[in-house]
């Protein structure tokens, strides 16, 4: 649930946690009783380390610039042995 912050005039700031359907424009103090108003803040922005920096600026990047392989990547190109299930044969056939 979201929290509100409001500043009633005789007691000071106050927050109130608040479902969105739930938030009045004007609640009472939970001290004085006092209608209060509702006070809007810079919303909590997050600061990236530089390796978060570097990892949007690449995602980014190649975004605009995609890298083109040409040739199979030597892991990749290797032959695989097939992998068999000895129970296999044992399975009813339909």
């Amino acid at each position: 649930m979201p929290t509100y912050s409001f500043r009633c005039s005789d007691c000071g700031p106050f927050d109130l946690t608040r479902a969105i359907a739930d938030v009045v424009a004007t609640p009472p103090c939970p001290t004085c009783s006092a209608p209060a108003q509702r006070v809007f803040g810079s919303p909590p922005l997050a600061t990236f380390s530089a390796d978060q920096h570097r990892l949007v600026d690449l995602a980014a990047a190649s975004a605009e610039q995609p890298s083109v392989t040409k040739t199979i990547p030597a892991a990749l190109g290797r032959p695989r042995t097939p992998r068999r299930d000895p129970r296999l044969p044992a399975l009813p056939r339909m």
